[in-house]
């Protein structure tokens, strides 16, 4: 056919010219030769925008490095709350023992008539940790089982570190009654009070030559001041223990071993005797662990 009606039929009312731009006559108006100014619309596609393989690689590379920094610093964090975690629960349980330690020195007895049956033993031994053992006369339920028969008078006690029944270096004490003519501590069994402390170490204050000792020949009497420490085990593997020390003070030690030397001038007014003042229990002024120093004393002085 020929005339508009085959140009109908073969390409449609709208003419498809592709791959020209601009103004373009209508079908009708070519057929019935009448010419319109009205531009025709034009069908061809756009072209579709997608992503190329390297910008993806780089994308994926730069997630990547992304979800790397954030699962570090979370990782860093989370095992810093649980190392802290971990050390805040060594340290109170060290605490805790270190407590009723010292609440039982602190109620240790001594009597002249009979200063060979209430004197402070102490024997030291080095390891991995200090297993030191020391021994004293006191009153009180501190470190003993409920309703030993101890608890209601005087005994002597030896605290040290004995392997516990897993062969495992545990914090022990032993009991027995303090007027026994011959002593044979391996007669009475240990309890284990904790198998977290794996070291202890004393050390007594020398008055004489302000400095501290790591040994104690006078057996027949009680120290004044004792330097404590716990040693518990590491948070990790490879770190170094949690260490627990406190300076105690005894009370009823004998003025032989209380003796001050004073480090002001000869007219500088003598120190407090023993009944008139104790050691700082705050520690202010202590002697230190590795220098000497004068120990200040509390108390009213002239």
């Amino acid at each position: 056919m020929s005339g508009p009606h085959s140009l109908l039929a073969d390409d449609g009312p709208w003419p498809r010219r592709r791959g020209t731009y601009g103004p373009t006559t209508n079908a009708w108006s070519d057929a019935f030769g009448v010419r319109s100014s009205v531009a025709a619309p034009q069908l061809r596609g756009k072209a579709r925008s997608a992503f190329t393989l390297l910008e993806m690689l780089i994308a994926v590379v730069l997630l990547a490095t992304a979800f790397t920094i954030i699962w570090s610093t979370f990782s860093t964090a989370i095992s810093g709350w649980h190392k802290g975690q971990k050390f805040m629960e060594q340290f109170h349980h060290g605490d805790f023992v270190m407590e009723q330690l010292v609440s039982s020195l602190r109620s240790a007895a001594f009597f002249d008539n009979k200063p060979d049956k209430f004197g402070f033993w102490l024997e030291t031994s080095d390891g991995e940790y200090p297993h030191d053992q020391i021994s004293w006369v006191k009153s009180g339920s501190a470190f003993m089982p409920p309703n030993h028969p101890l608890n209601r008078g005087l005994h002597r006690v030896v605290v040290g570190i004995e392997d516990n029944d897993k062969g495992d270096p545990s914090f022990s004490v032993r009991a027995f009654p303090h007027l026994l003519k011959e002593v044979e501590i391996d007669d009475y069994d240990p309890w284990h009070i904790s198998d977290r402390v794996q070291g202890l170490r004393c050390r007594v204050y020398n008055y004489e030559d302000e400095d501290w000792d790591d040994e104690w020949e006078d057996t027949n009497s009680v120290p004044r001041l004792l330097e404590v420490t716990l040693y518990l085990e590491p948070v990790e593997r490879g770190e170094p223990a949690v260490e627990v020390t406190r300076l105690v003070e005894i009370p009823i030690a004998p003025d032989s071993t209380n003796r001050v030397v004073s480090s002001g001038s000869d007219s500088d007014p003598p120190p407090a005797a023993a009944g008139e003042g104790g050691v700082d229990r705050t520690n202010t002024g202590s002697p230190s662990g590795n220098q000497g120093g004068t120990i200040q004393l509390g108390g009213d002085e002239g």
